[in-house]
């Protein structure tokens, strides 16, 4: 089944929008909470499918959590092995901060189980940290298991390779939280700014930490808390796009620009491009239009790429956007993907290496099929973008549930003003 993409038809304001908490920093508070011994409150948790499994798994490791009154409580501190397969679902951050969690907090033979492209994402260079410990892993389609020693109360000293995820990092960060350790790498970070958001939360449940260039030092001791979620600067990345395309005044959040989230990067994007961007208080102000092309690197916050590349699709001038090696290694390859939304949306797309994505608009597209996102959220995001100014149609609009279930009942009224 397919949706109808809407265009926008009024020159009138968007209407004010509000923001989901954060899916980021929603799955580094729950395994944290779920180490620190006692009654934790996360206020404003983001409801998405990423944060359903990575709560699935944690109950099923014993932890309890009770929804109630736009929070969740959890009663942590003594997770125990489960005794069927942990349901990852799709949710990259799930797997990869729950393998180094069970490694050292639960271990045994723990099974893993999920969508079948996750298990083909990269997991090598996060096992090789944890086979010092003496863990193994056991790969098979749609899942794995891990198979590792009984827990011990000390402190580790780990090396890892961070290039192809920061996600490694941030899920070994994650698991020495409790009783402390050091991490090692000696090669570039892939989107280094989510370890300082990682480094953010520690702090917020009591663990000392210093993050440096090239190492970690994690003090450990974790206490219970009642926290709030922020607002997700990713879930609003498309409504900040579409104000830029089409010059209509927009309100957005709550969102906090000096939180640690590597998307904020698209307000000074959007900025650089000749966009009014103003901040009052928790929200964003949008005003006017493009004046010119995109030319950003990504490196840090590559996840913006498909939405950027929709809105370099509609903008007056050609773009470049570059950092973005990663891309081909997310819930699709992102890189491709986008390069076939430009010319979806009537562009030129041409793609320099692995990390270098050229855009030229082009005259708007008269009618065509329907726009494939590849089951990826990101790219339906940017598709509805991109369809504000040369309509079109959706391949599986659901597929946005993985963060933002209720993007389309949000979208239309928002486009209406």
């Amino acid at each position: 089944m397919s949706l109808l993409l809407p265009q926008s038809v009024t020159d009138r304001p968007f209407a004010p929008v509000r923001i989901p908490g954060s899916k980021s920093a929603t799955n580094r508070a729950l395994p944290l909470a779920a180490l620190a011994p006692g009654a934790s409150r996360l206020e404003a948790p983001l409801e998405a499918e990423d944060t359903w499994a990575m709560r699935a798994c944690l109950e099923a490791c014993g932890v309890a959590i009770r929804a109630g009154e736009g929070a969740w409580h959890l009663e942590g501190g003594a997770p125990v092995a489960p005794t069927r397969p942990l349901p990852v679902g799709a949710s990259g951050t799930t797997l990869r901060f729950l393998l180094p969690w069970a490694a050292l907090h639960l271990g045994g033979e723990v099974a893993f189980q999920g969508d079948v492209r996750l298990f083909e994402r990269p997991l090598a260079p996060l096992m090789a940290a944890l086979e010092p410990l003496g863990c193994t892993w056991r790969s098979h389609e749609g899942g794995g298991i891990l198979q590792a020693p009984e827990p011990r109360s000390r402190a580790w000293e780990l090396v890892v390779d961070p290039s192809l995820s920061s996600q490694f990092v941030s899920g070994l960060a994650l698991a020495l939280a409790r009783h402390g350790g050091r991490l090692r790498w000696d090669r570039p970070v892939a989107s280094a700014t989510y370890l300082e958001m990682t480094a953010h939360w520690l702090e917020a449940f009591g663990c000392s930490n210093r993050l440096g260039d090239h190492g970690w030092e994690i003090e450990g001791g974790l206490a219970p808390r009642n926290l709030a979620i922020p607002g997700d600067w990713s879930g609003a990345a498309a409504f900040l796009a579409a104000a830029a395309v089409t010059g209509r005044p927009a309100r957005i959040g709550p969102l906090d620009a000096g939180e640690p989230q590597g998307d904020r990067a698209m307000l000074e994007i959007l900025a650089q491009a000749g966009c009014g961007v103003d901040i009052i208080n928790d929200s964003i102000m949008m005003s006017g239009t493009l004046k010119g092309g995109l030319m950003a690197d990504l490196t840090l916050c590559p996840d913006l790429g498909p939405v950027l590349a929709a809105t370099a699709a509609l903008a007056p001038a050609p773009s470049v956007l570059t950092g973005l090696h990663t891309l081909p290694l997310k819930e699709c390859d992102r890189l491709d993907a986008s390069a076939e939304l430009v010319r979806w949306l009537g562009g030129a797309a041409v793609i320099e290496g692995d990390h270098t994505l050229r855009i030229t608009p082009g005259p708007r597209p008269g009618e065509r099929a329907a726009f494939n996102p590849r089951n990826d959220h990101r790219m339906a995001f940017a598709a509805a973008v991109g369809a504000l100014c040369t309509g079109g149609a959706l391949e599986q609009p659901g597929c946005v549930a993985k963060t933002f279930p209720g993007f389309w009942e949000v979208w239309a009224p928002f486009i209406a003003g």
